[in-house]
């Protein structure tokens, strides 16, 4: 990441660092966006390192804000209330606060920018609104 003055910052794909994380099948890229503004808004580029056939479980998030958007592959959420949504390149979806939905599948070429805030997302977990 690069600093300048005013408060910009640019980050710089070439020589990035992948990281495991939140999600096993996933490999995540800091985007580094909470450095930037004290922590309140987060993004990162998430890819898959393989394919997801089977769902992550029901759950919310604790964050206020939360929007992907799918640049190669496709992926599968299935929200109450609203049922299954599938997003392909291109394609993008925000999420309102506390929304509950399961990651249901995703391609193995799978890759999104995700941006939520505040900087910090942990899963709540949640009853199974389909029983």
């Amino acid at each position: 990441m690069t600093k300048y003055k005013n408060g910009y910052v640019k980050h710089t794909a070439k020589g990035a660092n992948w990281t495991s994380g939140h999600r096993s099948f996933f490999e995540y890229r800091d985007l580094e966006l909470g450095d930037a503004t004290n922590g309140q808004y987060y993004a990162q580029v998430i890819r898959a390192k393989q394919a997801l056939t089977k769902g992550t479980g029901h759950h919310a998030h604790d964050v206020q804000f939360q929007w992907v958007y799918v640049t190669k592959g496709w992926v599968e959420f299935e929200f109450k209330d609203v049922g299954l949504v599938r997003l392909e390149e291109g394609d993008c979806h925000f999420m309102p606060e506390g929304c509950h939905h399961e990651l249901m599948a995703c391609s193995d070429d799978l890759e999104m920018i995700e941006m939520y805030s505040p900087g910090e997302i942990n899963d709540v977990e949640i009853p199974d609104w389909r029983k």
